[in-house]
């Protein structure tokens, strides 16, 4: 029996995020920023872009919950609230027409899956 199969459904790991494997987004997040030798093409930077753009859609939903459960008016609840709608917006932004508005956007969305995942265990 595989080690996955032995937790519960909600259960994050130190490699699973509400059902995401973090390994893989992790290393989405470094071909992103540009963590490697070559420059990426726009077709590659739209690949990233849906990848990018369905983890973040994946992760909202219980940063947002937790972001409910704080007190409403609270200087923690302000930031992470209007943090998740910067986010929001940004995944609405979309790539632009030319290749460095293209790179901007993915870096931004890369950017914006870290926090998320950064602040799960601080929001649970």
């Amino acid at each position: 029996m595989k080690p996955q199969q032995l937790e519960s459904a909600g259960e994050a790991t130190a490699t699973n995020l509400n059902g995401i494997d973090l390994d893989t987004v992790r290393y989405t997040i470094s071909r992103a920023r540009g963590q490697s030798n070559v420059p990426l093409h726009y077709g590659e930077l739209t690949e990233l872009e849906s990848e990018l753009c369905g983890y973040i859609d994946r992760l909202l939903p219980s940063a947002k919950e937790a972001v409910d459960k704080l007190w409403h008016g609270g200087i923690a609840w302000h930031q992470r609230i209007s943090r998740l709608d910067g986010i929001e917006r940004q995944v609405g932004q979309g790539l632009g027409t030319g290749v460095l508005s293209a790179h901007v956007q993915v870096q931004q969305l890369a950017k914006d899956c870290q926090w998320l995942i950064d602040h799960q265990g601080q929001q649970q």
